[in-house]
C-alpha cells in the first residue's frame, strides 16, 4: 500500500483524509461510512417499493431513480427493453404516496393505455389519484379533477398537451416523464409547455426556477433550436437514440442471386431498395418469401412482420425513411439486404444552380487538384467572395481531370456512395438491448463494380469492412446472430452504468462520439452519457491533475517520520494570473486575485456522479503522470469498484478493446510519479532557497535535470565564440579548409562511385519527432507537444509520450493498407504496449483535412500547424515501412594550394521510403578536372549553437529527462530567462549563467549530469517494481539534508 494524506478532503468531516480511511472507506474522525454523504434518503424506500411491485431495480434505473430523488432533470440514454417506461409508471406510483405530482405523456393512445394498465399492476389503490385522457373516459369528470387539481398522477398523449394546455395553466409538477421526446420536439411549443408545468415563466425571457424533475427519452429525428433551453434552463442537452457502434457482419456481392440470400436467412430481414418502383418490383417479385412492402403512405406490412405473420419487409434506402430510423424490433430484425449501394447524384450541367454548401462540398471533395487549391485557405466564406464564381469554374475542370477513389464521375453525374444511410439501415440489425448489444448481418448487392469499390472505399473511413459472400459461412452466422438475441440465465443486469473519466474535455467528447450523439449534463463538471456494447457510459474530464504536493507542512510537503508520506491537497488556478498553487486560501498569493478555480469542486462533482454509477473506469494518459492521476481519482472516489482502461490511440476499436481489458492500477507507476515528483519538489525549494538568499531574487529556481542542460548551453555558447576560417566555392557547394587567397585553382577527380540499399529510418519517439519538428517545421519543444497533444486527443495520432519503436499490429494493417505490396514488416519486436509515433489511419495529410472539412471525421482545433506536424508523422512512419531506398554515392579527390581533400556525397537518392521521408541530403555532382574558383573566405564559429532539437537529442544521448519532461524542461529555462533563442539558437542569458556558476561551484555533487543520470536510472527502476521507493526516498532526502 502506497501512504499518503490528502488535506482538507474528506467528504464527510472535510479534514484530512489517509489513505487508510479510504481502505476501509470510512471517514475516521465521525465513523462514517465515505459514501454515507451522498446517499438520498428515499432511494432505498423507493427500492424497496419498486422492489414489491415490478421487481428488483436494476442498475441503470437505479441511476435514475437517483437522479430523480435528487431533483435532477435529464435525457434517459435507454437500451430497448430495459423498463424506461415501467420506472417512469412506478416513480410516479411513489411520488403519489409522498403528496407529489406528475405527469407521464406518452406518444400514442395504445401507448398511453398500456402505462395505464401498467400503473394498475404496480398499485391498484394509486389508480384512483390518477386521471387520464382517451375516448373511453368520461370527459366532464376528467376536466373537472384536472382544473380543481384533484389528482397525483396525469397521464395523456403529446397531442392532449399541445390542445389543452390552457386547462393546465397554473398547474405545476414534480415529475414529467416523456416517453417521446421526438413527439415533442416535433411540435416545438410543446417544450414552452414543459417548462411551464415545471415552474418557469417567460417573460421577454424565461425566468423562475424547476420546482420538478424532467426525465425525457433520446431523440431519433433532429433536435430543433428550442432543445436548447434544455441545456440553458435544466442543465441537459438530449442526446441521439442511434447507436454508433456496431456488431454487424457486412457482406459485399458481385452479382447475387436475391433468392438464394432469402432462403439461407430464411426470415427476419428488411430489404432495401433504390427507388419506390424498384421496391414496388422486388416486391412483386418475392412474394412467395412472404414480403411485405413499407411505404410512407402504407405501414401494414410493419404490423405483420411485427406479429410474424411476414419473414421480410422491403421499402427504400432513404436516410430519413420509414424502415431506416421508425422502426427498433431487435429480436425480429437480424438482417439487411441493400439492392444496390445507396448513393446521392448531382448533374454536372447543374452545377451552377447548386447551393453554396454543395459547392464547398464539392471543392472539398477535390481538394487535390492544382487550382482548387488556391481556394481551400478561404473556402468557409466562398460565397461572400468575388471568388465564388472563378471556383465553381475551376470545379468543372477538376471534375474533367479527377480521378477519384470514393465517389464516381460518369457522363453528366457525379455518383457519391452514401454510406450514412447504408450505417442507419444496416444499424436496425444490431440494437443495444437489456442483454447488451445483438449481433446482426447486412448484405450489399451492387453490380457495378466501379460504385461497389468507391461505397466500400468511403465505408472503411467508418471503420466498415466488407467480406465477400464467398467468405459467409451462413450456418455460423445465423447461430452467432441468434446466440446475442436468447436470453440468457442472470442476464438481468448486464447493462452496467459506468463513470468514464479522462483527463481533457477534448478526449471525452472524441470518445463520446465513437459511441453516437451524446446527451449531455452540464452542472459543476460537463458529463457525455452514451450508449455501449454493455454500458451506459457517462464521460467527463478530471481536467488533468486534480492534487499536488503542499508547500507549509512537513518537509516541503512530505512528512518524515519512520517513512514518507506526502500531503496532496486540491490545486487551485488563478484565473487572472495562472499562478497554480495547493495552500487552502481565498486569493491568488502571486496576484492577489479572488478567482480561484480550486479543483475541489471537480472532485466533488466526480464524487457525485460515480455515487450515481456501479462503477469506475479510469481513462487517463498511459504513463507514469497518467497513473498517478488514475490513483488519485481512485483514491477521491473510494466507494465504488475502480478500473483502469489503458489505450495507446483514442479510436472506436482501441477504446473497445480496453474495455474488454480493464486493469487494476499499476502501483509501481505511481511510485515513480511520487519520486519524481518529490525529488523535484526537494531539489527544487532546497536549491531555489539557496538562490533567493544569494541574489536576493525570488524568480529565480533550479532542477537537478534543468542544470545539466543550462551547463551544455553555456559550454557550447563559450566554443561557439571560437572561430575557424574556411572558404566557400558556392557554385560548388564545397566548404574548403586552410584556404588564404579568393580564387584558386582546383583539381577535382572522382575516385569512386558506388550504389547501396539504404534503410529507411524508424518510426517517431518522442526525441526524434521534436527533432525534425524544430529543424523541419520550425516548431519549438513545448509547441510539438501541445499540437501532438490535440492531435492525439482528435484521435488522429498514437500517444506522443513515448521512447518505442515498436510498430503494433494496428499500425502494421494501417502501414499495409496504404503501402500494400511495398509494405516490408519492421518494428514489430519488442514487448510491452508502448509503440510509436504513428497516424491512426491510412490518410495522408490532404485526406485528413478532407474528412475533417466533410465531417467524417470530428476534430476540435486543429490547423495548418496540426496538419504539417501530422504529415511529417504520417510520412516518418510509411517510409519506416517501406523497402529499402537507392542511393548513389560519390567519393570526390579534391586538389588545390597543395592540398588534399575527400568529398562523399549522395548524388542520387530514389525509392519509395525516401520520396516518403527524404532522410538523406542529395547534393549535386562535382565537376571532373581542373578549373579556377572564386572563394569566400569566412569566419565560422568553430561549432554551432544548439537548437532545441539539438538539445533534445541531447538529453535523450545522456539519459536526462524523459519522453515528458524533454519539453518541459527547456520550458522551464525559457520561463526563468536562463536562455534566449535568437534565429532558432539557443544562447545563455547573464542570469543563467550566474545562476549556473553559483551551482556548478557550490552543489556540483547534487546536479551534476552523472548524479542526474543515475538518479533518473533509479526512478526507471522503480517504474518496474526492481527497486523500493522508500529506498530511493530516503538517499534523495540524505542528499538533500547536506545541501540545507
Amino acid at each position: 500500500m502506497i501512504n499518503a494524506i490528502y488535506s482538507n478532503l474528506c467528504p464527510v468531516c472535510h479534514g484530512d483524509l489517509g489513505v487508510e480511511e479510504i481502505e476501509k472507506k470510512r471517514c475516521k474522525k465521525k465513523n462514517l461510512e465515505l459514501e454515507k454523504v451522498y446517499e438520498i434518503p428515499e432511494l432505498e424506500a423507493f427500492s424497496q417499493f419498486f422492489s414489491s411491485r415490478v421487481g428488483e431495480l436494476r442498475a441503470l434505473q437505479k441511476l435514475w431513480a437517483k437522479r430523480v430523488l435528487s431533483k435532477e432533470s435529464f435525457a434517459a440514454v435507454a437500451p430497448t427493453g430495459i423498463g424506461k417506461s415501467t420506472f417512469g409508471i412506478a416513480m410516479a406510483a411513489f411520488l403519489a404516496k409522498r403528496d407529489k405530482k406528475s405527469y407521464l405523456i406518452f406518444p400514442t393512445t395504445l401507448l398511453l393505455e398500456q402505462a395505464i394498465e401498467k400503473l394498475g399492476y404496480v398499485d391498484e389503490e394509486i389508480m384512483k389519484e390518477a386521471i387520464y385522457y382517451h375516448k373511453k373516459v368520461d370527459r366532464e369528470e376528467f376536466f373537472e379533477r384536472l382544473l380543481n387539481e384533484d389528482f397525483k398522477i396525469l397521464i395523456t398523449t403529446n397531442q392532449f398537451l399541445a390542445k389543452n394546455f390552457d386547462k393546465m395553466t397554473g398547474i405545476t409538477f414534480d415529475f414529467i416523464f416523456v416517453d417521446d421526446v421526438d413527439a415533442i420536439l416535433k411540435a416545438s411549443r410543446n417544450i414552452d409547455r414543459i417548462l411551464r408545468l415545471l415552474g418557469f415563466y417567460f417573460d421577454g425571457k424565461w425566468k423562475g426556477k424547476a420546482k420538478g424533475v424532467l426525465m425525457v427519452s433520446t431523440a431519433t429525428a433532429k433536435k430543433g433550436g428550442k432543445a436548447g433551453l434544455f441545456r440553458q434552463l435544466l442543465n441537459f442537452d438530449i442526446g441521439s437514440a442511434s447507436l454508433a457502434i456496431r456488431n454487424i457482419t457486412d457482406v459485399y456481392c458481385n452479382s447475387c442471386d436475391m433468392e438464394k440470400i432469402l432462403s439461407k436467412i430464411k426470415k427476419g430481414g428488411i430489404i432495401y431498395a433504390k427507388s419506390v418502383e424498384e421496391a414496388e418490383k422486388w416486391h412483386e417479385k418475392l412474394k412467395d418469401y412472404r414480403v411485405g412492402l413499407v411505404t410512407s403512405k402504407s405501414k401494414k406490412s410493419f404490423e405483420l412482420f411485427k406479429e410474424g405473420k411476414l419473414n421480410f419487409l422491403i421499402g427504400t434506402a432513404y436516410y430519413y425513411g420509414v424502415l431506416t430510423r421508425g422502426i427498433d424490433l431487435p429480436k425480429e430484425i437480424k438482417y439487411a439486404i441493400f439492392v444496390g449501394a445507396p448513393v446521392n447524384k448531382i448533374k454536372i450541367d447543374e452545377l451552377d444552380n447548386l447551393s453554396p454548401n454543395m459547392i464547398k462540398f464539392l471543392a472539398n471533395l477535390l481538394r487535390d487538384d492544382e487550382e482548387i487549391k488556391k481556394f481551400i485557405s478561404f473556402l468557409q466564406t466562398i460565397e461572400r467572395r468575388k471568388e465564388y464564381e472563378q471556383l465553381k469554374k475551376a470545379i468543372k475542370k477538376a471534375i474533367e481531370r479527377a480521378k477519384p477513389r470514393d465517389f464516381v464521375i460518369r457522363g453528366n453525374e457525379i455518383i457519391f456512395p452514401d454510406v450514412r444511410t447504408y450505417i442507419q439501415g444496416s444499424g436496425r440489425t444490431s440494437r443495444l438491448t437489456a442483454r447488451g448489444i445483438t449481433k446482426g448481418a447486412s448484405f450489399l448487392i451492387e453490380e457495378d463494380k466501379e460504385i461497389a469499390k468507391a461505397f466500400i472505399e468511403r465505408a472503411s473511413y467508418f471503420d466498415i469492412e466488407f467480406k465477400n459472400i464467398e467468405e459467409i459461412d451462413f450456418a455460423t452466422l445465423e447461430k452467432e446472430i441468434e446466440k446475442s438475441r436468447k436470453e440468457k440465465e442472470g442476464y438481468r443486469d448486464v447493462i452496467k452504468p459506468s463513470l468514464f473519466i479522462v483527463e481533457s474535455p477534448t478526449k471525452a467528447k472524441q470518445i463520446a462520439r465513437f459511441f453516437g450523439k451524446p446527451s449531455v449534463r452540464y452542472e459543476d463538471i460537463v458529463a457525455y452519457e452514451v450508449a455501449g456494447e454493455n454500458r451506459i457510459l457517462l464521460i467527463t474530464a478530471s481536467l488533468g491533475h486534480l492534487t499536488d504536493l503542499i508547500t507549509n507542512k512537513g518537509f516541503h510537503g512530505i512528512l518524515v517520520d519512520g517513512a514518507f508520506i506526502p500531503i496532496y491537497a486540491s490545486i487551485k488556478k488563478c484565473m487572472e494570473c495562472g499562478y497554480q498553487f495547493t495552500e487552502e486560501r481565498e486569493n491568488c498569493p502571486k496576484c492577489g486575485s479572488n478567482l480561484i478555480n480550486d479543483a475541489k469542486k471537480r472532485i466533488e462533482a466526480l464524487r457525485k456522479l460515480a455515487y450515481e454509477v456501479e462503477e469506475v473506469i479510469i481513462a487517463t494518459d498511459p504513463d507514469a503522470e497518467g497513473e498517478k492521476i488514475a490513483w488519485d481519482l481512485k483514491n477521491m472516489l473510494p466507494f465504488r469498484d475502480i478500473k483502469r482502461a489503458e489505450f495507446h490511440e483514442i479510436t472506436r476499436n482501441a477504446i473497445r478493446n480496453a474495455m474488454k481489458n480493464l486493469r487494476h492500477i499499476d502501483e509501481n507507476l505511481v511510485k515513480a510519479q511520487m519520486v519524481r515528483r518529490i525529488e523535484d519538489r526537494w531539489i527544487g525549494f532546497v536549491l531555489s532557497q539557496k538562490l533567493w538568499k544569494v541574489f536576493n531574487e525570488k524568480n529565480l529556481s533550479a532542477g537537478r535535470a534543468q542544470t545539466p542542460v543550462l551547463g551544455w548551453i553555456l559550454e557550447r555558447a563559450k566554443e561557439h565564440r571560437q572561430k575557424i576560417k574556411i572558404g566557400i566555392v558556392k557554385e560548388l557547394g564545397l566548404s574548403l579548409k586552410n584556404v588564404d587567397r579568393e580564387e584558386i585553382e582546383l583539381e577535382i577527380e572522382l575516385e569512386e562511385e558506388r550504389h547501396e540499399k539504404k534503410s529507411p529510418l524508424p518510426p517517431y519517439t518522442t526525441d526524434t519527432m521534436l527533432k525534425d519538428a524544430n529543424a523541419i517545421l520550425k516548431m519549438d519543444a513545448n509547441e510539438t507537444m501541445k499540437i501532438a497533444q490535440t492531435l492525439f486527443e482528435n484521435g488522429l495520432i498514437t500517444y506522443h509520450r513515448t521512447d518505442s519503436t515498436r510498430v503494433s499490429e494496428a499500425g502494421l494493417k494501417i502501414a499495409r493498407e496504404y503501402l500494400k505490396e511495398n509494405l516490408i514488416t519492421r518494428w514489430t519486436r519488442g514487448g510491452g504496449a508502448h509503440e510509436c509515433i504513428r497516424p491512426t489511419r491510412p490518410w495522408p495529410r490532404n485526406m485528413v483535412a478532407k474528412l475533417i472539412e466533410e465531417g467524417v471525421i470530428f476534430a476540435e482545433s486543429i490547423e495548418r500547424k496540426h496538419l504539417a506536424l501530422y504529415d511529417l508523422i504520417f510520412r516518418r512512419f510509411m517510409a519506416s515501412m517501406a523497402p529499402p531506398y537507392d542511393v548513389v554515392i560519390r567519393v570526390y579527390r579534391i586538389r588545390y594550394n597543395g592540398m588534399e581533400e575527400h568529398d562523399e556525397r549522395i548524388i542520387n537518392a530514389s525509392g519509395i521510403s525516401y520520396e516518403l521521408y527524404k532522410s538523406v541530403l542529395v547534393k549535386r555532382e562535382l565537376p571532373i578536372g581542373k578549373m579556377k574558383a572564386r572563394v569566400e573566405i569566412i569566419d565560422v564559429p568553430k561549432v554551432p549553437l544548439y537548437t532545441q532539437s539539438d538539445l533534445v537529442s541531447k538529453m535523450k544521448e545522456n539519459g536526462i529527462g524523459r519522453p515528458s519532461t524533454y519539453a518541459t524542461i527547456i520550458e522551464k529555462l525559457f520561463a526563468r530567462k536562463y536562455i534566449m533563442e535568437r534565429n532558432g539558437k539557443i544562447l545563455p542569458t547573464e542570469r543563467g549563467e550566474r545562476v549556473f556558476n553559483y551551482l556548478n561551484k557550490n552543489c556540483r555533487e547534487f546536479v551534476s549530469e552523472e548524479r542526474t543520470r543515475l538518479l533518473y536510472e533509479k526512478m526507471d527502476m522503480v517504474e518496474k517494481g526492481k527497486i523500493d521507493y522508500y529506498d530511493v526516498l530516503k538517499s534523495i532526502y540524505n542528499e538533500i539534508r547536506k545541501i540545507e
